[in-house]
């Protein structure tokens, strides 16, 4: 997950919807009054065998991570301290290291996903884990017969 995740802001300019800094500044329209809330997420998805670069969409957000927009302004509003970023650590939570499956247009080597779900496919369990990880290292010693 990149940095410009999470909660933003839009420029209300007819025509740019473009993402406005924490100051409110549109690279075209300059600094702006007004402005919209929006959910994205940019980064990366990778299967293990190939990345791609992925910008989701505020309804595939919504989707994958459980958390509307309205929540997210909510959560904005609740924690002054960290507002946004706030928003952006429980995406990080609910996201990284899970599986998701992404649909999209590719655009030059980014996938503009437009539908996306978490899946829950995998369960961690930390007895099975900490078995497995014993049985790899073997007796001490490193006699492995």
């Amino acid at each position: 997950m990149s940095a410009g995740s999470g909660l933003i802001k839009r420029c209300r300019v007819a025509g740019c919807n473009r993402a406005l800094s924490r100051q409110n500044f549109c690279p075209v329209h300059e600094m702006q009054q007004e402005f919209r809330y929006d959910l994205r997420i940019t980064g990366v998805v990778d299967d293990g065998i190939t990345a791609k670069n992925v910008i989701i969409q505020r309804e595939a957000v919504e989707k994958a991570t459980g958390l509307t927009l309205e929540k997210a302004i909510e959560i904005a509003e609740i924690s002054p301290p960290l507002g946004p970023d706030d928003v952006f650590m429980q995406f990080h939570e609910r996201l990284m290291g899970r599986y998701i499956s992404c649909t999209g247009p590719d655009i030059d080597g980014t996938i503009l996903v437009s539908d996306a779900d978490s899946l829950n496919l995998i369960t961690y369990d930390q007895g099975e884990h900490a078995m497995l990880i014993n049985r790899a290292e073997g007796p001490k010693g490193g006699d492995l017969s």
